[in-house]
Parts: C-alpha cells; structure tokens; sequence
C-alpha cells in the first residue's frame, strides 16, 4: 500500500514539474516573440525615416540627399547641372 501511495506521489509531482516548465517555455517564448516584433518595428520605423531634402543650386529642384551631387559649396541634381552651374558663375 505504502508502494502504490508513493508511486502516485511521484507521478503527481512530476505532472506539476512538467507543467510548471511547460508554463516557463510558454512564457519565454511570448517574450522573445514580443522582442522579436519590438526590434523588427523598431527597425522598420529606422529604415523608414525620412532623408534631409536639398535643392539643387542650379534649377531649384528638390531631391533626397542622398541622391544630390556635391561640390563643396551647392548641391545639385546632376553633374551636368554642375558644370552648368559653375560655367555660369566662372563668367560672372
């Protein structure tokens, strides 16, 4: 008798070790879930920052920064406002 109640103590404190871990995963995984989405919107809100716009010292078109020719002084939207630009002022 004694046999049979300690077996049954046994097998109901592994039944709550194995639910209590089994909570412990699901919880970790929901946080690493959470900090999986945080970084991706985090990184989607970087990337999607907006570029300093420039005008272009030539024809005053407005471009991204990133796309604008620089010569030092003035930014353009091409080399071939550049030149123009310069040949221009080199008159004046």
């Amino acid at each position: 008798m004694r046999a049979i109640v300690f077996l049954l103590f046994v097998v109901l404190i592994f039944l709550i070790a194995r639910f209590v871990l089994n909570r412990v995963i699901e919880i970790r995984e929901k946080q690493r879930q959470q900090e999986l989405q945080k970084n991706k919107a985090q990184q989607a809100k970087e990337n999607n920052h907006p570029e300093e716009m420039v005008r272009c010292a030539q024809c005053g078109v407005h471009l991204p920064q990133a796309e604008a020719y620089f010569d030092g002084k003035d930014t353009f939207c091409s080399e071939g406002h550049m030149q123009q630009y310069h040949a221009e002022h080199a008159k004046k």
